[in-house]
């Protein structure tokens, strides 16, 4: 059953204190930081990075945008863990205790989840048990602003003693550490980032869920399920007898057919299922809509609007090259502009740990422990609108709009730019960038933030090496 969750307690003063979700600095200018990173010319071959282009390493811009939405959901994992937490073995006095935070980009989505997790370790082992946090991300991830994080005042760093954290740039699609290294392996908002070789060609739209193409999400759906047996296995390699295996993932966003079983207590649901066009509106059809309405208008080409879409499934090659062959780009080029991502479904999720006797993931010998739990998350975004709206009588819709696409523009960033490096010379590409970001608001600024559907679901499981 899906659970609805309330926010503890939504402290919309101190957020304003951000300075990227402050009400009155926000303008179309603050999409775009000051500091940007430039390119060498003539790099048609080289990728843009996911997560980092175009902000300064280390000024922590991923935690105060899209990871203030992702916080929002992650922030149910720690009773979730905890009450997981004493399954396991008892560390020897001697050994060495050891978390992974896998996908963990800055580390402020995880911090207060981890501190917990030390917290509780020391007060059932004593101050003598090592403790070793593995924080695993991509080579080019914003590790000056993970190092921020991590050494921060507000750090278990700063009150716990025999505590060592270290950095893995290994992708979490192989293995990161030795067998039966991790006693806990943590993964939030990162698995549903598929590997470099699951790639697909969406006939006409950005996103594959929203693909009208049944072959496009067959193989789109393949791709997710090799993915995800091969994440599960190399952390169950990767734990030590006994060990846990937490992961948070998007489910499917809310949209025109949201999921059937939920109780709605939080102020949405009087709204939640009205019909019409405007309560179907979310976050990724508004950008999708936004670059189809950009290629209406002649501002990008049709070779742009095909070849911007997710790299989520796994083609053959002859597939691939079909589209191209009388085109100038190359299988290669098209690659090299796409982005992972999908939205698993709940049967997805639990499909390899079933059949137990033929699946590799329970010979492997990792077991859930109990069905996924689901939880809709509230937007703290649409929290700062409905604030500013009871408390000054000021319906903001734009200040809504401008920091959902400031948060969610980080996700789009390196597919658009690889996209239009393979047509447009360098300098052309912000101009159409900031277009796009300038139709997304406007798109969300007609809608009324109360039926956006800019929540989530998360869907959280635990799973546990045999001992």
């Amino acid at each position: 059953m899906l659970k609805t969750v309330i926010p503890r307690l939504v402290n919309v003063t101190a957020a304003c204190h951000l300075p990227c979700l402050h009400p009155t600095s926000l303008s179309l200018s603050t999409l775009q930081p000051a500091t940007r990173r430039e390119m060498p010319e003539n790099t048609t071959d080289i990728k843009t990075p996911s997560f980092q282009y175009f902000w300064q390493p280390g000024s922590g811009y991923y935690g105060e945008s899209l990871g203030r939405v992702n916080k929002s959901a992650t922030d149910l994992c720690d009773e979730f863990v905890l009450s997981h937490i004493d399954l396991l073995p008892v560390p020897s006095p001697k050994g060495v205790f050891t978390i992974g935070d896998y996908g963990t980009c800055d580390g402020s989505v995880s911090l207060h989840l981890v501190n917990k997790i030390i917290e509780h370790l020391r007060k059932k082992h004593g101050p003598d048990l090592k403790i070793q946090v593995v924080y695993q991300d991509q080579p080019h991830n914003d590790y000056n602003s993970l190092f921020k994080t991590v050494y921060d005042k507000a750090s278990y760093m700063s009150k716990f003693t025999n505590v060592f954290p270290l950095v893995c740039g290994t992708n979490f699609y192989k293995q990161c550490v030795p067998d039966d290294t991790c006693d806990i392996i943590v993964s939030t908002f990162a698995t549903h980032y598929l590997s470099e070789d699951s790639h697909v060609r969406c006939s006409n739209t950005m996103f594959p869920w929203r693909s009208t193409s049944q072959e496009e999400l067959r193989a789109h759906r393949e791709a997710a399920a090799r993915d995800w047996q091969t994440f599960l296995l190399h952390r169950a390699a990767e734990l030590k007898p006994g060990g846990l295996l937490f992961d948070a993932q998007s489910a499917k966003l809310l949209g025109s057919n949201p999921p059937q079983t939920r109780t709605l207590t939080y102020p949405l649901a009087e709204n939640f299922n009205r019909v019409g066009e405007e309560s179907t509106q979310d976050i990724w059809t508004s950008f999708d809509l936004s670059w189809k309405e950009l290629y209406v208008e002649g501002l990008i080409t049709k070779e742009e609007f095909q070849l911007c879409t997710l790299r989520l499934t796994l083609r053959t090659l002859q597939e691939v090259k079909a589209p191209f062959e009388n085109a100038a780009m190359s299988p290669e080029e098209f690659q090299s502009c796409t982005l992972r991502l999908t939205f698993r479904t709940l049967q997805e999720v639990k499909a390899p740990f079933e059949n137990a006797s033929m699946s590799p993931v329970p010979q492997a010998g990792l077991n859930l422990l109990e069905d996924p739990q689901e939880f809709l998350t509230y937007c703290p975004f649409k929290a700062l609108w409905r604030q500013k709206l009871q408390t000054d009588g000021v319906d903001d819709r734009m200040m809504f709009a401008q920091v959902l696409a400031k948060a969610f523009y980080l996700v789009l960033d390196a597919t658009l730019r690889n996209t239009l490096r393979n047509t447009r010379p360098a300098e052309d590409h912000l101009p159409i960038i900031q277009r796009l970001q300038q139709t997304f608001i406007q798109k969300v600024a007609a809608l009324n933030p109360e039926t956006f559907r800019s929540e989530i679901v998360v869907r959280i499981l635990a799973a546990q090496k045999s001992k």
